[in-house]
């Protein structure tokens, strides 16, 4: 598994050419399986910006997933990047969401798991978020699952 630091380059959003609700459940299942492969519990929310289009939450995960997918997508939708660069650059410049931006943390938390989809020409048109794991393996897990197969 790759591990992300301060130093390496973190995926920002995932380009691609078209999107569907076809495409986000082939996105979740490829996610969903390779969680599996790694008897790793996860949650897992694909969605237009208002729209749930893929939902799962893995058995025995505690009730307040929805709120934790909630908020990372939150983050993504508000930056148009992944939740987990936006921890970063929090970090690097010595910010955080509710000082510096003026975000409630009941609405907004700037952890790893979160990438928006955007489309060339169309910009960005959903979010990808995953939950359960520590935050840089929930952005990881997303991208081992759709690299070279969806982008």
């Amino acid at each position: 598994m790759k591990s992300l630091d301060l130093d390496k380059k973190i995926i920002r959003k995932i380009e691609l050419n078209n999107f569907s609700n076809k495409l986000a459940m082939d996105m979740g299942l490829a996610i969903i399986d390779l969680a599996r492969q790694r008897n790793q519990q996860i949650a897992l929310e694909i969605a237009r910006l208002n729209q749930t289009i893929f939902l799962f939450i893995d058995d025995y995960l505690p009730v307040d997933k929805h709120n934790w997918l909630r908020r990372k997508a939150n983050v993504a939708k508000q930056f148009e990047e992944s939740s987990l660069s936006v921890k970063h650059d929090l970090i690097q410049g010595n910010m955080a969401l509710e000082s510096t931006f003026g975000l409630d943390g009941k609405d907004y938390l700037a952890k790893g798991g979160s990438i928006p989809i955007f489309v060339s020409g169309a910009g960005m048109v959903a979010t990808i978020t995953v939950s359960g794991l520590h935050d840089e393996e929930d952005h990881n897990i997303i991208i081992e699952a759709l690299d070279g197969r969806f982008f």
